[in-house]
């Protein structure tokens, strides 16, 4: 039996359990550290900087849907 296997977008770990959101997939392991995380953590700006490339896709998409594309 084949797993499928996505790439965390965090972590960069091949993993089988997670969200998808966009193009991007984020572990879930990494999902419930980003909840657990307040403000004031060190992590805090880590999880910020690696989650800019989901406003990176939706800025790319709106751009492409302004464009006429079409996604398949």
């Amino acid at each position: 039996m084949e797993t499928n296997r996505s790439v965390c977008m965090i972590c960069e770990r091949e993993c089988t359990e997670g969200i998808h959101i966009l193009t991007q997939f984020i572990c879930l392991e990494c999902e419930q550290d980003i909840c657990r995380t307040n403000v004031e953590d060190d992590l805090y700006d880590y999880f910020v900087g690696r989650l800019r490339g989901l406003w990176i896709d939706v800025l790319n998409l709106d751009k492409e849907e302004a464009n006429g594309s079409t996604l398949s």
